[in-house]
Parts: C-alpha cells; structure tokens; sequence
C-alpha cells in the first residue's frame, strides 16, 4: 500500500527528486546538515514518513545524476500547503534541482487538494527569494523566526493551485 499518490520518480537531465527513505539520513547529514544531530535527521525524516502515510504531506530528496545533494518537505495546513526545510548542497545549485523539488512537491499540494501553497524564506536569503518569485510566488507577509542565529525576518511567499475563475 502506498502512503500516498506521488509519482515515485521525475527525471530530467540528471536531476531526479523522489520521496524521501529514512535510509537517506546518512547522505543527507553529509551532503546537507553536516552540523545536524543524527537524532534530528531522523526525526525530521520520520515526520516526512508520517505525513505522506496519513496523505498531509511528502519529503523528497533532489538527486543530481544519482548524487544525493537536496531535501524538501511539503505539509499540509488548514490555510495552505506548505513548503519547509527546502535545501540544496552548495556545489549542486544553479542547476535545477532546487526547481526540480518545489515542482515535485506543487505537484503532491496540487493532489491532496491544497488552494494555495506558501514558501518562506529569510529576507537575507535573496537568491531562495529570487527563485521563489521567479515560479510565481507572490510576496504574502513577514514573520520574525528565529532560524539558528536570533529573530529575523522571514518573507512567506504564496501561489495559488487553482485556476483563475473569470466571470
């Protein structure tokens, strides 16, 4: 029985992203959270295993030609879909994979029945902002988070996933 109905697979041009397996705690430490507690992997990859089976959400990991090197996790809320701790390793950017994640994951909002899905991203983050608006994120509101280094701002970000209704 499948926890949900995600494609297992999307591939292109060596960029690949599928649900995430607790097995790949390991690589993701190495590659993504290399100052992250072991425990706190799990546990993050547990909640991702727990929200596809009761069908509020999916993790997934980005791949570039085979390399583990990205991490995304959709949840779903009564407001909206919900993207979170979307991340990729330093030497894999600029070349999809980050896109790859946040279409895959639009995708899974888009079947559980989200409306709109959100995406934040600290204001001093201004690359993760260009490309959120850059596939039509629109700016929503600011929240101060603490992130690991004190309160900062955070711009959450949000599309809508369903067609325009005109008159």
């Amino acid at each position: 029985m499948q926890p949900n109905k995600s494609p297992q697979t999307i591939s292109s041009s060596g960029i690949s992203v599928r649900p995430v397996q607790i097995t790949d705690g390991e690589p993701l430490k190495g590659m993504c959270w290399p100052d992250r507690a072991p425990e706190r992997i799990t546990g993050l990859l547990q909640r991702a295993q727990k929200l596809a089976f009761n069908r509020k959400g999916v993790g997934v990991v980005g791949l570039d030609n085979g390399t583990l090197c990205g991490f995304g996790m959709l949840t779903l809320w009564p407001r909206a879909a919900e993207i979170s701790d979307l991340i990729v390793h330093s030497d894999h950017r600029s070349r999809g994979i980050g896109s790859a994640i946040i279409a895959y994951l639009t995708q899974a909002a888009r079947r559980l029945h989200a409306e709109y899905i959100e995406i934040g991203a600290a204001e001093s983050n201004p690359r993760a902002l260009a490309l959120y608006r850059r596939l039509g994120f629109i700016d929503d509101r600011i929240i101060k988070i603490d992130l690991g280094r004190g309160p900062e701002p955070v711009i959450y970000l949000m599309k809508s996933l369903t067609p325009a209704q005109f008159p």
